[in-house]
C-alpha cells in the first residue's frame, strides 16, 4: 500500500486569492508514437490516486462499449492498442475509487495517445460508532461539556440539544437534571477512511481479538470498567470478519472526528478511537507495530473513547 499526497498547485488568479481548484478526473495529450505499431493507434494510460489503494491490480476499462481488463505495471502505466477511431472510454479501478468516463477521444496512426487518470476515493459517510466520555474529577464538580462533530449527529444520550451540563462524580457518572448516568453517548454520520500507514497498527485474527483487545487497552491504562464497556462493543465488531487490521486514534488527532471542549478545564483529556477494517487472508500483509503508550489519568481526568469502520484495507 502507499499513500499519494498529490499538491495541484494551478498558477492562475484563483490560486493567489487562496481558493482551491477543482482536480479534474482525467486529461488527454497527444505525442508523435516515436515506435508506433504496424497496424493500429498505441494508447498510454497513466493512473494516480487520491487515498491508499492496491499495487498491481487490473485496471478494467470500456471502450465504446466493451469490457476490458489490462495489468498495470509498477509505474501504474499500461499500453494498449487499437485501431484509429473515435472512443469513448470508461475506467474502473476497485471498489474505494469512482469511476471515470471520458468524453470521446480521437485514436489516429502514427500517434501515442496518452491518458492520464486521477482515480478519486469513494467518501461515502459512515458512522462513527458509539463514542463515550468518561469525567472523573477529583470530587463532584459542576461541568459543561460541548461538542463539536465533524459529521451530522444521528443520536445522543442523554439528549445534546442544549449541551450537556451537569455535575460530574469521581466515579466517572455524571448527574443531568437528576438523572444519572455512566457516561455521555453520541454517535455521527461522517466522511473517515484514513489508515496512517507511518504510525502503524495490528493485524488481528478473529480468535485474537478479545485477548489482544484486553492487552492493547491495558497497556493505554484503561480500567476494569472501561475495558468492558470497549470489549463488549466492539469485539463483535470486529469478530464478524477473519482477520482485521486496527489502529488506535489518540488524543489531539481524534479531532478530525469531533473537537470536545470540557468546562472546567481537565488536567488531562484523554481521546482513544479504534479504526479499523477487514483485510484480505490471501495476500500478504505487513504492518508495522503501533506503539502505545500509557495515558496519564492523574487528577481531573476525561476518557473518551469510540471508533470507526473503515473500508478494507490492504497494507
Amino acid at each position: 500500500m502507499m499513500r499519494l499526497i498529490l499538491f495541484f498547485l494551478l498558477i492562475s488568479s484563483n490560486l493567489l486569492a487562496n481558493k482551491l481548484e477543482w482536480i479534474p478526473d482525467y486529461f488527454v495529450r497527444y505525442e508523435t508514437d516515436k515506435h508506433p505499431p504496424q497496424t493500429g493507434s498505441r494508447i498510454k494510460i497513466i493512473c494516480e490516486f487520491d487515498s491508499d489503494y492496491d499495487l498491481f491490480r487490473e485496471l478494467r476499462f470500456g471502450m465504446n462499449g466493451s469490457n476490458e481488463r489490462i495489468k498495470m505495471n509498477d509505474k501504474n502505466e499500461a499500453e494498449v492498442i487499437r485501431k484509429p477511431q473515435k472512443a469513448v472510454f470508461q475506467f474502473y479501478y476497485d471498489s474505494h475509487f469512482q469511476e471515470i468516463e471520458t468524453d470521446s477521444i480521437e485514436l489516429k496512426t502514427g500517434q501515442l495517445t496518452i491518458i492520464s487518470l486521477h482515480f478519486k476515493a469513494k467518501n461515502d459517510p459512515r458512522p462513527v460508532k458509539k463514542p463515550v466520555i468518561y469525567l472523573y474529577p477529583d470530587s463532584d464538580t459542576d461541568v459543561s461539556v460541548d461538542l463539536n462533530a465533524k459529521g451530522n449527529l444521528t443520536f445522543t444520550y442523554p439528549d445534546y440539544s442544549r449541551g450537556w451540563k451537569g455535575t460530574a462524580h469521581p466515579d466517572g457518572s455524571i448527574d443531568i437534571n437528576g438523572a444519572l448516568y455512566p457516561y455521555l453517548f453520541w454517535e455521527s454520520e461522517q466522511v473517515f477512511n484514513t489508515f496512517d500507514a507511518k504510525t502503524g497498527g495490528f493485524l488481528l485474527e478473529k480468535e485474537q481479538v478479545v485477548q489482544s483487545l484486553e492487552k492493547y487497552l491495558t497497556d493505554l491504562g484503561f480500567n476494569d470498567k472501561e475495558k468492558t464497556d470497549f470489549i463488549t462493543f466492539w469485539a463483535p465488531e470486529l469478530r464478524k470478519y477473519e482477520q482485521v487490521l486496527i489502529q488506535f486514534v489518540l488524543n489531539d488527532s481524534c479531532n478530525a472526528f469531533a473537537a470536545l471542549e470540557i468546562t472546567p478545564k481537565p488536567l488531562h483529556l484523554n481521546r482513544v478511537y479504534i479504526v479499523w477494517s477487514q483485510t484480505d487472508q490471501t495476500k500478504p500483509q505487513l504492518v508495522k507495530p503501533q506503539i502505545l503508550q500509557k495515558l496519564n489519568r492523574d487528577g481531573f481526568d476525561v476518557l473518551e473513547w469510540g471508533g470507526i469502520e473503515l473500508t478494507p484495507q490492504h497494507p
